[in-house]
């Protein structure tokens, strides 16, 4: 009787240390999910090209850059815009020896310019204002490029490594109808070695794409501070419609049309240097004079100087010379990269022209299906091969590779136009990026 009480006891203990521990559990679970659920959802991620463009030019690490390359030239303007500092001036004479008189002359003197060029360098400092906002523009529009060549890149990787796993599940797949086949005495141990060997070397490259088309992703975000979805991203849709151009308005050339200006009026301000800026000085003259030993008389007045400095040796061709040769510089610079560019967007045209889908290229994989199906049936029906089935499989993926490659080359020569007329050929997204911003 007393060791049945006594293993009641335990029995009751065991099942509240039990019912103690389960609640527990179901008190930590509920904490754990409660603290998950609370958790703060990371940002959207940006899912179509216009949005990536948009956050690039608004957030990106260029526009830090530009916003600094408009302030150069904004404090370039202010600058120019200051007044010279007046001078003050207090002299007091008297000799050491003889007469006690002396003289004080308290007053202030400042430039005066007659020749104008100071109006010449304030329209100077306005044409470098102009120069610094076209470069800025054309920093943020080079970036942008750079961006959407980044995103197609990333959007044929990640289409290259969808083709070539689903051509590695189906190569799998073929050794299970190779195995079903050999369960009949239809197959040969041959065909099964060739096809293990098959999937084993398509697995390398499955591993290097996949590798290339995350860090392809990767790259993304030195562009962006968000993530990218690529999944609904097509490269035939990416940087589409580059119209027919000239890059007479890239932002570049607009930035050696101001430098070039701004050379000018720099030397039309140098040649007025033989108008020498006069010195006006007013001031208060006081002079005490010993009449007597005993008697002094003070006289009060004004003090009026003119200097005018004599533009003998400097009159401003040294400054003439070195602006004339920037502006030199400025319209060899212009030349060249017009020309180059010119070349750039005939290219791009000769490249997408060369790279327009012939008709009929689009059902290219189509056919290369119908033809792996043909060789399915033959190979079950013991009349092909193993090698012709293999080399069927790997026509379809080669084919679908190839249309990928095709889009991505034409989506890149499209990037190459744009690039050449520094633009990303769209309105909402120029604006976005500055650009035709003065």
């Amino acid at each position: 009787m007393h060791a049945l009480g006594t293993n009641t006891s335990r029995t009751t203990t065991r099942c509240r240390r039990t019912g103690f521990a389960l609640l527990v559990g179901l008190a930590t679970t509920a904490v754990v999910e409660l603290a998950v659920a609370q958790e703060p959802a990371g940002p959207a991620p940006l899912a179509t090209e216009r949005a990536v463009l948009q956050r690039f030019c608004a957030t990106g690490p260029l526009r830090a850059r530009a916003a600094a390359m408009r302030a150069e030239g904004e404090a370039g303007v202010d600058s120019a815009a200051v007044l010279p500092n007046p001078t003050v001036l207090v002299e007091h004479n008297r000799s050491f020896t003889g007469s006690e008189d002396t003289e004080t002359i308290a007053g202030i003197g400042f430039p005066l310019g007659i020749g104008g060029r100071r109006f010449l360098l304030s329209d100077a400092a306005d044409e470098r204002l102009t120069q610094r906002k076209a470069e800025a523009n054309a920093s943020l529009v080079d970036g942008a490029l750079d961006l959407r060549e980044a995103l197609i890149v990333a959007v044929a990787a990640q289409k290259r490594a969808a083709i070539v796993k689903e051509q590695q599940e189906a190569l799998s797949a073929v050794g299970s109808t190779i195995s079903g086949l050999q369960k009949g005495g239809e197959s040969s141990q041959h065909d099964q070695l060739r096809q293990s060997l098959e999937v084993e070397v398509h697995a390398n490259g499955l591993s290097l794409q996949s590798a290339k088309a995350t860090a392809a992703k990767a790259r993304l975000g030195a562009f962006v501070d968000r993530p990218v979805d690529l999944s609904g991203l097509d490269v035939s849709t990416l940087a589409q419609d580059p119209p027919a151009g000239a890059p007479a308005d890239h932002p570049r050339i607009a930035a050696f049309d101001a430098a070039i200006r701004a050379s000018e009026l720099e030397i039309e301000a140098a040649n007025r240097r033989w108008v020498p800026d006069l010195e006006i000085f007013l001031g208060y003259r006081q002079v005490t004079a010993n009449i007597t030993p005993d008697e002094v008389e003070t006289g009060h007045g004004f003090a009026l100087r003119v200097g005018l400095p004599i533009t003998f040796f400097d009159h401003g061709q040294g400054e003439a010379s070195v602006a004339a040769a920037h502006a030199a510089s400025a319209r060899a610079d212009k030349e060249i990269f017009t020309a180059a560019k010119r070349a750039e967007v005939s290219a791009a045209d000769q490249a997408l022209a060369t790279l327009a889908p012939a008709q009929g290229d689009e059902d290219t994989v189509g056919r290369a299906r119908k033809l792996l199906e043909q060789a399915k049936t033959l190979y079950v029906a013991g009349e092909g091969s193993v090698s012709d089935l293999l080399a069927a499989r790997a026509l379809v993926e080669a084919a679908a590779l190839s249309a990928v490659d095709a889009e991505e080359a034409r989506a890149l020569a499209r990037v190459a136009k744009m690039r050449a007329l520094g633009s990303l050929l769209d309105a909402d997204l120029d604006a976005a990026c500055g650009v035709g911003s003065r």
